[in-house]
């Protein structure tokens, strides 16, 4: 049985996240207030429940089943809570000591993943908090680094950025997603950062597609395409984005192109090699935006079959998730 040797507001929220529970639901369950479990998960690792919650949360893990279980321990991708202790440790030191070291930005970024996780098995409204708080934090980590170390810190400060303006598009808050997705090309172009900078771009097209700026998404594609030194599965999800720009303007044999170009570049990608902040472009989930083309092409049989497949292809809770609700749409369609 997974055991926690002592629970922050990190093993909490997974647990949350495992139980799928709301926070109101995760709340009655512990017989806490909601404002006690919302601030566990926006203070993340840097928060330690009391004892007599620490015994609370000990049982319910211990009442969990075998597949909460599981997802608990997937949540957390293995790291001990002392660990987790230690990484807010030394973001607690760095600012204290107004000097930034790669452990400090080190640590927020394993914040960062985890949080990444979270939202596979909550929604962008749940981690919201936490991400605004990690946030905060990054940009006086950055405020405060050195020239070895700014690079790396302001490249964070731009990842969350990104991340922002990304849970902000299922809230429909468009004009926060622009403003988020802006700040991070920004910031990642002052620092030359090419995958940060080409995923904030490519962000910021998905959005002008989702709202109907179609000339506006693909001048964004392409200029996140622009430069080569990005990552393969970053590269095979602008392809196909492109792809799917050019569909919905009706440019069907440009569109066809783009497709047949995006099906070629999924053989290079080896997911093992994926960076951290790109784990999802895999070609399970790549092979539903080839259904999103499709549709945009009209052929909604062979797209319904690319988005089925999709499911099939990806980890449970991927397929489960808030983000996968479009592969999951079309599949049913």
């Amino acid at each position: 049985m997974t055991n926690v040797q002592r629970w922050t507001g990190r093993e909490a929220a997974a647990l949350r996240a495992a139980l799928r529970l709301s926070l109101r639901e995760f709340a009655a369950y512990l017989g806490v207030s909601q404002r006690i479990v919302s601030q566990w998960e926006r203070l993340n690792a840097a928060t330690v429940p009391r004892p007599h919650m620490q015994q609370i949360l000990d049982t319910a893990l211990a009442q969990a089943d075998e597949s909460q279980r599981q997802r608990f321990e997937s949540l957390l991708g293995g790291a001990s809570s002392s660990g987790a202790l230690e990484a807010a440790e030394r973001v607690s030191t760095a600012l204290d000591a107004g000097r930034t070291d790669p452990a400090a930005v080190d640590a927020v970024s394993s914040v960062l993943a985890g949080l990444r996780r979270l939202e596979d098995a909550t929604s962008a409204a749940d981690v919201l908090p936490s991400v605004q708080h990690q946030a905060a934090v990054a940009s006086k980590l950055a405020d405060h680094a050195r020239a070895d170390v700014r690079g790396e810190a302001v490249g964070l400060v731009s990842e969350l950025e990104q991340y922002l303006g990304w849970l902000a598009i299922p809230m429909q808050r468009w004009d926060d997603a622009r403003h988020h997705f802006d700040r991070a090309a920004v910031l990642a172009f002052e620092v030359d950062d090419p995958q940060r900078l080409a995923s904030a771009l490519s962000f910021s097209a998905y959005r002008c597609l989702l709202t109907g700026q179609l000339r506006q998404a693909e001048a964004l594609n392409r200029a996140a395409a622009r430069d080569t030194r990005t990552d393969p599965g970053l590269r095979a999800y602008m392809a196909f984005q492109r792809a799917e720009v050019l569909a919905h303007d009706d440019d069907h044999r440009a569109a066809l192109d783009a497709l047949a170009e995006a099906e070629t570049s999924l053989e290079r990608i080896d997911v093992d090699e994926l960076p951290t902040s790109s784990y999802w472009y895999t070609p399970a989930v790549l092979l539903g935006h080839k259904g999103f083309v499709l549709a945009a092409l009209g052929d909604i049989a062979a797209a319904r079959r690319a988005a089925a497949e999709s499911l099939e292809a990806m980890p449970a809770e991927w397929a489960a998730s808030e983000w996968a609700a479009q592969h999951r749409q079309l599949a049913e369609r």
